[in-house]
């Protein structure tokens, strides 16, 4: 008996870590295209940063549309100048409104955990590569955010053992934060 209930909870626990998992949600077109154009224009291609731009044209409209008034034309603008430094800048701002929208997705499913989570730890995987771009304080403040976000959606634990409910208001204050800091960029 001790053997099958043994087995059962491996089984749990392996089926909890891949929910978990990002690869299970996909890809991310804002990093493929960062990393793509960032390639170009290392390149000089500008003319090749402007395709891949164009083919992530809706994914970058959208970003414009719900969280940074000036990244698509601004994207548009400094490939089309052959600016590398506002490339890279506009790129970063993509990255930052994919922030704000994971993080805002998290407070909207913040009664269901595991959405939430996969929200949240979203936004974790955009901040890491924005981070490289941030200044100390920043970069201290929007990790200390992200992080505390994780911690108030809370934790539904193990068949209900250590669980923590979520703190909504915690949540709040820390979403104001990375919003904050994500717009002073």
């Amino acid at each position: 008996m001790k053997k099958y209930i043994m087995m059962l909870l491996v089984f749990l626990t392996i089926s909890n870590l891949e929910a978990y998992s990002y690869a299970s949600a996909g890809k991310e077109p804002t990093i493929d295209a960062k990393e793509q154009i960032t390639e170009a224009i290392n390149k000089d291609d500008f003319e090749q940063a402007l395709k891949i731009f164009k083919s992530n044209e809706r994914n970058y409209k959208y970003l414009t549309k719900e969280f940074t008034s000036s990244l698509y034309l601004g994207l548009q603008n400094a490939l089309k100048n052959k600016d590398k430094k506002q490339t890279i800048k506009y790129l970063e701002l993509s990255l930052a409104a994919e922030i704000q929208r994971r993080i805002d997705g998290g407070l909207e499913n913040i009664k269901n955990y595991n959405v939430a989570k996969v929200m949240v730890l979203k936004a974790k995987k955009f901040y890491t590569l924005l981070s490289i771009g941030l200044d100390k304080e920043q970069d201290e403040q929007l990790k200390t955010a992200i992080n505390n976000c994780i911690v108030a959606i809370g934790n539904p634990g193990l068949f209900g053992v250590g669980s923590k409910p979520s703190n909504e208001d915690a949540y709040k204050i820390n979403q104001k934060i990375i919003i904050e800091i994500i717009q002073s960029l």
